[in-house]
Parts: structure tokens; C-alpha cells; sequence
């Protein structure tokens, strides 16, 4: 591992992270459309899984792939390699351990989670256990998804986000293929009861780690940390570096704590707060899978660029404190948030006018009309938390832990005080008021803290959002002249739907980069001015032509 590829920008890393995440949601949407036919409403059963699982994983990893990516880069950023093979070392060891016994734990606790997750009028014996077992099927995967962590937050910490980005891939198109060849094979060769898709697509997520895993293990023993340091032994103890290893992972516990409280609260509050409302126990499954489900998967697109980044600030932010340089934390803030503005405004801003069509595309007329109004709603939820994610990415890259903390707890006491009491009000509605209105609060809180700390200058970072933002005002006005022909795009050929929707991004998104390009943003963000010769030469390095 050579200096020039550790001075790769932070930009050129989180686009690389971004772009195997990316292929991977695409993926995960293909295989939406045949699953959700082969499981139907068993889907349901699917979504109280990953709820349950990502809760829970949050938990058991508490942040240390995060830590190990912290450790790694700041030992790399002082040249001790040695230091580097003995974080690698220790923090495997507990990952491992850590993932047994959290799979252990929801093995024991999957009944009584069961008839906490599901709504009072729909507690059936065969309900109960259909959802009893498809937590202990997901709980195994808690023993492999750790293990695969760690080896990603250490390629993550030496800046390898190509290896990030390939296991990722590859993890995806194993998960998928067996999920959809062993459901289809269980529910149309042998007949079996549709939860059956549901059982194996969680299976699938322990398949694929496993198997991803191997090709980690290959690619380790292969790897050249560094030719200079041979057998070198370290300075520091394996105490510490369990030391180091749990003071970075304290404020990344606490997170996932909250995190993973919050969600479970949400997940528990959700039909009590609409039952509260008066809406009936059947539109309230619909609602969860719907939320939990089909529009996760949609609003997971702009999503991507939220996961790209946080994964390259971690490195480049970390080597910028260990050296101390103010100014380049100063600039790397202001590029990450200039330039995660600009990629998902057209792709949110899209997914929200054209919110029908994306939807019906997906899912066809399944509950065509609720989940195209919820989708919308998930849509400008998640514009919000792309941000809130970045500013707590930040907030821990540049080791503010005692002010993390007290972000993170002020969360929980948002979320347990307004809640349910905003559901019980609003309905549905009120799942989203209380959403945005956390993200915004704490986005707003964020920037507070880190200007203080640091004094920067935001006003030309707002400027340029501004002007991203006037790029997609087009979007906005064909998106007002398209509603007005009325187009009924339930009774259409979902192809044709594919077809218009097509275009109409193409268009829309076209004019957004024609105009942010006319207003500089392009070629300040990405310092690459697009013109005949640009072009040229892009399609000569395309074509590895001289």
C-alpha cells in the first residue's frame, strides 16, 4: 500500500464506495419485483426480520468495524504497520465472540419479540410462530455479518474502498441468487406455504456472507500491508489497543444503542400509536411493510450516496486530525457537504414528483395508491436524514465524542417524548412529522457545533447548495405540467410506464446538470470542465486509446 493511493481524494474514495453500493441497491431492487410475487403477503414477515436484525446488529457491533477503520487509518497516517497488524488482530477476535453470543441471544429472546412486533388483533399461533422463526433463521446471520464487518472497516481504514466496494457486489449477487432459486424452488416445485420465500430470504443473508467472507480470507493473504516492516512487533499492548479500541467505540456503542432503541420503540409504537388513532390492525401491516419494505428499498437509491461518503470521511477525516491540519478538515467538510447536496438532489427530488410512476414500476397496483402517497413522504424523510447522517459521520470522524454522546441521548428523548403522541394525532403522518423534524433539528444542532469548533466559513458552502438547488427547478415545472394530463398510470403497461419514466429522467436530470454546470457547481465540485476536448479525451481513456 504506496502513499499515492492513500492521497486519493475523499471525493474519488466516497464515489468508489458509493458506486459498489449503488450496483448493490440496484440489484436489491431487480430482485424486489420476483420476490414480492414468489413471497406476496408473507413479505411482511421479511420486514419484521430485517427490522428486528438491523436493530439488533447495530447493537452487537457497536460501531467497531467504524473504530477499526478509525485505528487503522491513524496508525497508517503515522507509518506503524505494525500497530495496524495488531489492531487487525485483536479487534477480529472480538467481532467473532461478539457475534456468537448476540446470535445465542435473539435465538432466546425471538418468541417474546414476536408478540411484541406484531399487532394484538393479528396474534395467532400460526402467526406467532411464523415470525418466531424467521428471527431465529435471521439470527444466524449475526455470527457471519460481523466478521464481514471487520474486514470491511479494515480495508476501509487503509482507504481500499475498490475491495469495499467488489465484496459488496459480490455479497449481493449471491444473497439474490439464492434467494430467489431456493424460494421459488420451495413455493412451486414443493408447493409450500408462501412464508417459506420469506424464511429463505433471510437464510440468504448468512449465505452470502459466508461466501464473501472466503473470498475476504483469500484476498487477506494475498494483501501487502507493507514491504519495510517484515515481522516488526508493535509498541503497544494488546491492552492498549483493547483500550483505544473501546474509547473510539464508546460514542459508536451509545449511537447504536440509540439507534437501535429508537428503532425498536418505532417498531413497537407503530400500531399501538395507530391503533390509538382508530386505524384498523390490517391497513397498519400494510403500512409496515409498505414503510419497512417496499419504499425502504426505493428511498435506499439516494441513500447510497449518504453510505459512500460516510465510508471515505472516516479515513480521510481521521488522518487529517492525527496530522492536525485545521484547514484541511475545514475544506473536507465543506466538499463532503457541497457535494453530497448535489448528488441527491436530482435523484430525491425525481423519486418525490415522480413518486407514482417510480412506485408502479416496482411493485405494480399493489396498494398502488398508499404507497405511492407514503413514498413521497419517504422521499423528503429521507433527504433530511441523508444529511443527519453525514453531520454525525463527521461529528465522530473529528473525535468530538462527549458532544456525539449528548447528540445521541437528546435523539432518544426526541423520539420517546413526541413519537407516539404524533402518531396518535396524525396517523401515519405523524411517523414522517416526527422523522424530519428530528433530522432538521439535529442537521441545524450539528452545523452549530462543528462551526464553533472550528470556524468555518459555511456561507460559500450554502451558496453552492443554492445553486444546485436552482438546477433542478425544470425538474419542478415539467413535474407540474406532467400532473395536469391526469395520466391513469395504474392501467398502463408498467414496460411503458418504465419507458416515460425513463425519459422524463433523462430530461429532468439532464437540465440539472446543464444548468449547475452553467452556474460553475460541476466544475467546482468535481474540478472537470465538460467540453468538446473533455470529452474526448474521456472517451480516449474509455477506449485506452493513446
Amino acid at each position: 500500500m504506496d502513499k499515492k493511493r492513500r492521497k486519493q481524494s475523499i471525493v474519488a474514495g466516497a464515489l468508489t464506495g458509493s458506486a459498489g453500493i449503488f450496483i448493490t441497491k440496484a440489484l436489491s431492487l431487480l430482485y424486489v419485483i420476483p420476490f414480492n410475487e414468489i413471497a406476496k403477503e408473507a413479505t411482511v414477515f421479511y420486514s419484521y426480520a430485517y427490522t428486528v436484525y438491523d436493530a439488533v446488529l447495530q447493537v452487537c457491533l457497536s460501531g467497531l468495524p467504524f473504530a477499526i477503520a478509525t485505528l487503522v487509518a491513524k496508525y497508517v497516517a503515522k507509518d506503524d504497520f505494525a500497530t495496524v497488524k495488531l489492531v487487525k488482530k485483536v479487534s477480529k477476535s472480538i467481532i467473532t465472540v461478539i457475534g456468537v453470543v448476540s446470535c445465542v441471544l435473539l435465538i432466546a429472546f425471538a418468541k417474546p419479540l414476536a408478540y411484541m412486533i406484531v399487532p394484538t388483533d393479528l396474534q395467532s399461533t400460526v402467526y406467532i410462530e411464523n415470525t418466531r422463526t424467521i428471527l431465529i433463521i435471521v439470527s444466524f446471520a449475526l455470527i457471519f455479518a460481523p466478521l464481514l464487518s471487520y474486514y470491511r472497516g479494515f480495508y476501509q481504514g487503509l482507504k481500499e474502498f475498490k475491495i469495499y466496494s467488489i465484496t459488496q457486489v459480490l455479497e449481493q449477487i449471491v444473497r439474490i441468487a439464492f434467494l430467489l432459486s431456493a424460494s421459488s424452488i420451495l413455493i412451486y416445485a414443493f408447493n409450500l406455504d408462501r412464508v417459506w420465500a420469506a424464511y429463505m430470504g433471510v437464510a440468504s443473508t448468512s449465505v452470502s456472507a459466508i461466501l464473501t467472507i472466503i473470498y475476504f480470507i483469500f484476498y487477506d493473504k494475498k494483501y501487502v500491508l507493507t514491504k519495510e516492516d517484515g515481522d516488526k512487533k508493535s509498541i503497544y499492548s494488546t491492552q492498549e489497543i483493547l483500550k483505544e479500541l473501546f474509547k473510539v467505540t464508546v460514542p459508536y456503542l451509545w449511537g447504536a444503542l440509540v439507534l437501535s432503541t429508537s428503532a425498536l420503540f418505532v417498531l413497537l409504537a407503530f400500531a399501538s400509536g395507530l391503533e390509538a388513532y382508530g386505524t384498523n390492525a390490517k391497513l397498519i401491516t400494510i403500512y409496515q411493510g409498505i414503510i419497512n419494505y417496499q419504499n425502504a428499498k426505493l428511498a435506499s437509491i439516494p441513500q447510497v450516496i449518504m453510505s459512500g461518503f460516510c465510508l471515505a470521511i472516516i479515513p480521510h477525516i481521521t488522518e487529517a486530525v492525527t496530522n492536525r491540519d485545521d484547514n484541511k478538515i475545514c475544506k473536507l467538510i465543506k466538499r463532503v457537504l457541497e457535494t453530497v447536496n448535489y448528488l441527491i438532489v436530482p435523484i430525491c427530488f425525481f423519486m418525490l414528483f415522480f413518486a407514482k410512476e417510480v412506485y408502479y414500476i416496482m411493485y405494480g397496483n399493489f396498494y398502488l395508491d398508499i404507497g405511492t402517497n407514503l413514498l413521497t413522504k419517504t422521499m423528503v424523510s429521507y433527504f433530511f436524514m441523508i444529511f443527519f447522517g453525514i453531520i454525525t459521520s463527521i461529528l465522530i470522524a473529528l473525535q468530538l465524542r462527549k458532544i456525539y454522546l449528548i447528540f445521541e441521548t437528546s435523539r432518544l428523548l426526541f423520539m420517546l417524548v413526541f413519537f407516539k403522541p404524533l402518531l396518535v394525532n396524525f396517523g401515519v403522518n405523524g411517523y414522517f412529522i416526527a422523522l424530519v423534524s428530528e433530522y432538521i433539528l439535529f442537521i441545524v444542532a450539528g452545523l452549530v457545533i462543528i462551526k464553533a469548533k472550528y470556524d468555518i466559513d459555511l456561507r460559500g458552502t450554502f451558496d453552492t447548495m443554492t445553486r444546485s438547488w436552482k438546477g433542478a427547478v425544470p425538474m419542478f415545472i415539467i413535474a407540474a405540467i406532467y400532473v395536469q394530463f391526469d395520466i391513469d398510470i395504474g392501467a398502463m403497461n408498467r414496460f411503458a410506464v418504465l419507458l416515460l419514466t425513463g425519459v422524463l429522467f433523462v430530461v429532468t436530470v439532464g437540465l440539472y446538470l446543464l444548468i449547475t454546470h452553467k452556474l460553475n457547481v460541476f466544475t467546482e465540485l468535481f474540478s472537470i470542465t465538460l467540453n468538446k476536448e473533455t470529452l474526448i479525451d474521456f472517451k480516449n481513456r474509455l477506449l485506452k486509446k493513446e
